[in-house]
C-alpha cells in the first residue's frame, strides 16, 4: 500500500498577511518615490515643469549632478558629512567595545545600575538635552565646529551601541578567554584577538546603525553649525531646498538628493545581512 503523506501545509496567519501586505506597500511606495527622484534629477529645468511627473526624462541632464556638487556645493557637504559620520563610527566602535566587554564579561555590583542608566540614555529625546549641550559646546569654545559634533554624536550613539554589544559578549563562552590565559595572553590581547572578532555580525550591526543616524542627523547640526563652509549634508540640502524655491533649481536639488542616498544605500544592501543578523542575535542573546 501507498503510504498516504499526512504533512500538512498550514495557512499563513491572517495577522502576518496583513503585516506583510503593509510592508510590501511601505517598500512599493520608498521604490517608487527613489525612482521619481532619480528622474527629476535627468530632467531639464523646463522639462520638469511642463512633463508629467511620470513621464522619462526626454534627454538624461547628467550635469545637474555637477551642478549640484559644485554650484549646490554638495561636494563640500559630503567631505564633510563623511568626517562626522567616519569619525563617530570609530569613536564610538572603539569606546563601545571596551565598555560592552567590561559590562558583559565581568560581574561587579555596579552593573545593573550602569545598564539602567545607558537605557535611559536610550530614551531620551534628542531636543531634550539640545540646549544643556549647546551650553556645553559653547563653555568648551567647541560650537560651530564639525569636532564638536562628533562629540555630541558619539555621546548620542553610545548607549544604543553598548547595549547591543554588550549582549553579544554575555553569550561568549568563557572557555575561550581561560584557554587563552593558559596560552599567556594578556587580557588586552585576549580582548583584541579572541572576543572582538567574534562581535563581528554585532559590529557591523552598530556602524550600519550609526552610519543610518549620523548621516541623516539634521536638529543638532542645525543647532550647532552656522558656517556654511562645514554644513553637513542635512544641513546642506535643507538651505538649497530654500533656494529652490526662489530660483526653481529644483533639478539640481534633486540631483544633490541623489548624491546623498546613493552611498547609504550602497552600503546597506552590501551589508543588509550582517545588519539583520546582528540585530536579531543581539535581542535574543539579550
Amino acid at each position: 500500500m501507498k503510504q498516504v503523506s499526512t504533512i500538512h501545509r498550514h495557512k499563513p496567519p491572517k495577522g502576518l498577511i496583513a503585516v506583510y501586505a503593509v510592508l510590501f506597500l511601505y517598500c512599493g511606495f520608498n521604490i517608487l518615490s527613489f525612482l521619481l527622484l532619480f528622474s527629476g534629477s535627468l530632467k531639464g529645468k523646463s522639462e520638469l515643469f511642463s512633463s508629467s511627473l511620470w513621464a522619462l526624462p526626454q534627454s538624461p541632464v547628467w550635469e545637474n549632478y555637477i551642478d549640484a556638487w559644485n554650484i549646490g556645493k554638495i561636494g563640500e557637504y559630503t567631505i564633510n558629512s563623511i568626517y562626522v559620520t567616519g569619525m563617530t563610527i570609530l569613536i564610538t566602535i572603539v569606546l563601545a567595545s571596551m565598555a560592552a566587554y567590561i559590562l558583559g564579561r565581568i560581574n561587579f555590583k555596579a552593573r545593573t545600575f550602569i545598564m539602567s542608566f545607558i537605557m535611559v540614555g536610550m530614551m531620551l529625546p534628542p531636543f531634550v538635552i539640545a540646549i544643556p549641550l549647546f551650553d556645553i559646546l559653547g563653555k568648551l569654545s567647541l560650537l560651530n565646529s564639525l569636532n564638536g559634533l562628533i562629540i555630541v554624536y558619539v555621546t548620542k550613539q553610545l548607549p544604543f551601541s553598548i547595549f547591543v554589544l554588550t549582549s553579544f559578549y554575555k553569550g561568549i563562552p568563557y572557555d575561550l578567554e581561560e584557554a587563552a590565559v593558559i596560552d599567556g595572553a594578556s587580557p588586552l590581547r585576549t580582548f583584541a584577538q579572541i572576543v572582538m572578532p567574534l562581535t563581528l555580525p554585532a559590529m557591523v550591526a552598530v556602524t550600519i546603525n550609526n552610519l543610518l543616524n549620523v548621516w541623516n542627523e539634521f536638529l543638532y547640526a542645525l543647532i550647532f553649525l552656522t558656517d556654511k563652509d562645514i554644513y553637513t549634508l542635512p544641513i546642506g540640502l535643507f538651505y538649497l531646498s530654500q533656494a529652490a524655491e526662489y530660483s526653481s533649481s529644483w533639478t539640481i536639488l534633486f540631483a544633490g538628493m541623489m548624491i546623498s542616498i546613493i552611498p547609504v544605500l550602497i552600503i546597506f544592501a552590501v551589508f543588509q545581512k550582517q545588519f539583520a543578523s546582528g540585530v536579531s542575535q543581539g535581542a535574543v542573546k539579550g
